[in-house]
């Protein structure tokens, strides 16, 4: 008997990555930045609801972010956007900032809002970097290390001995870093743009809609007419807007939301095969594997013996 997506639900909650934060107990817009020689060893796998920056000025170690493993170096940057898994990971010569923040602290109009999708990216170009973490690999000349490591100093100093103006000045600070790396890496961002244009405002709303439907029935039967429904439009114009605004079929779209959480739970849980495909909408075992082979170019149990990764304790 297939699984219902309620008992699904129950077997995904006890191994989800954990969520831990540096701004427990803080209120109101949140910003903090840490520097220090980083003791040796990976930190457990974790995610958290703010934005984090990860920047070495001495040596670097590689680092996991969600799904993939990145080398680091003097100069090494990286980016990772609200609730994204990742496991920092630091050798003995590392000295590393640590900047995290949410939305409304850089513009305060954006209370509540922690987002990295198209349409925050439209509005905010300076969060380039977070939205492309996984196509690019970011790394500084040492000329921007120097430029960076004097904002990040700067920022310690105003948020360790607060003086008239230091939230302004710790805001434009992390402004300019942000620029800084989205200049650099301009001819890159605008490609990629180009190849996932944010949503415009014609059938954003309703795309987003279909989206958000697929994302919270992802482990049950799904049908175009189930997403039109959702996103008050009749399928036909639901199929033409996906097409449009994403360049994929409804299928297409399902089908890869599907094979990435697939993938996200083969790496980061010890869940059977078996559950993660009716996790993720596939009932049938056999099937799951060949759509995920011909997908993924492998089977399951040949992706989780490469990229299954243990966290602190396993």
């Amino acid at each position: 008997m297939p699984r219902t997506a309620t008992t699904v639900t129950d077997t995904l909650s006890s191994h989800l990555v954990p969520v831990q934060s540096f701004a427990d107990g803080l209120s109101g817009p949140r910003f903090g930045i840490r520097s220090q020689k980083m003791a040796a060893g990976d930190r457990r796998l974790h995610r958290h609801d703010y934005f984090e920056i990860l920047f070495f000025v001495a040596s670097g170690a590689p680092q996991r972010i969600y799904l993939r493993d990145y080398l680091g170096r003097r100069g090494s940057i990286f980016f990772v956007s609200p609730m994204t898994p990742h496991q920092p990971r630091f050798g003995p010569d590392d000295v590393c900032y640590v900047i995290y923040f949410d939305l409304a602290f850089l513009h305060l109009e954006l209370a509540g809002l922690n987002d990295s999708a198209p349409k925050t990216l439209a509005r905010l170009p300076e969060l380039a970097p977070f939205f492309f973490q996984q196509d690019i690999d970011y790394a500084l000349t040492e000329a921007q290390v120097e430029l960076l490591q004097s904002l990040c100093e700067r920022m310690l100093q105003e948020q360790h001995e607060p003086r008239f103006c230091s939230q302004e000045v710790i805001r434009a600070s992390l402004t300019l870093l942000l620029s800084e790396i989205s200049q650099s890496y301009e001819a890159d961002i605008r490609a990629l743009m180009r190849k996932s244009p944010p949503l415009d405002g014609g059938g954003e709303r309703h795309v987003q809609r279909a989206l958000e439907f697929i994302e919270r029935h992802l482990a049950e039967k799904l049908t175009l007419s189930q997403a039109a429904e959702a996103a008050a439009v009749s399928p036909n114009y639901l199929a033409t807007l996906l097409r449009r605004e994403t360049g994929q079929t409804f299928v297409e779209l399902l089908t890869a939301r599907r094979m990435d959480k697939a993938c996200e739970l083969l790496s980061y849980t010890r869940l059977r095969v078996s559950q993660i495909g009716d996790a993720v909408g596939f009932f049938d075992v056999d099937y799951f594997c060949r759509r995920f082979k011909k997908v993924m170019g492998c089977t399951p149990m040949e992706y989780r013996a490469t990229h299954r990764l243990l966290q602190v304790g396993d």
